[in-house]
């Protein structure tokens, strides 16, 4: 009964003009993985911009995993710092073996991996 009303509501939905913040936010997120200015390590959430990181720095769920924090920050800080390392460490290893490398180089290789740890969360 509903579903042809609401394929109609969707199909005729317009696009954003271009140019438009709508439209940049629509290819910025078509892009994938972005710069991570915007990313908050504890809930694992990117934001595209200035704006919607303060909206989630004061959103409940956020609230929740700050609280779960500031119960146990040292060993949180010392298990992101750990996982870090374990990262670094297992990538220097299969790719580089022994060779001498730049750190930064393994660095932006360990980047590469969407889900890493990021370092403003470690010690």
């Amino acid at each position: 009964f509903f579903k042809p009303i609401l394929l109609l509501l969707f199909s005729t939905m317009p696009k954003a003009e271009k140019g438009t913040p709508k439209d940049i936010a629509n290819r910025m997120k078509a892009k994938g993985l972005q710069k991570l200015k915007f990313y908050c390590q504890m809930c694992s959430k990117q934001c595209r911009d200035e704006n919607g990181f303060k909206c989630h720095m004061t959103s409940d769920s956020h609230l929740r995993q700050m609280k779960i924090f500031r119960e146990n920050a040292g060993g949180m800080m010392d298990s992101f710092s750990k996982e870090f390392e374990v990262s670094y460490l297992e990538t220097l290893r299969r790719r580089h073996g022994t060779q001498r490398m730049n750190a930064n180089n393994v660095y932006q290789e360990v980047i590469q991996d969407k889900h890493h740890v990021h370092m403003n969360s470690t010690k």
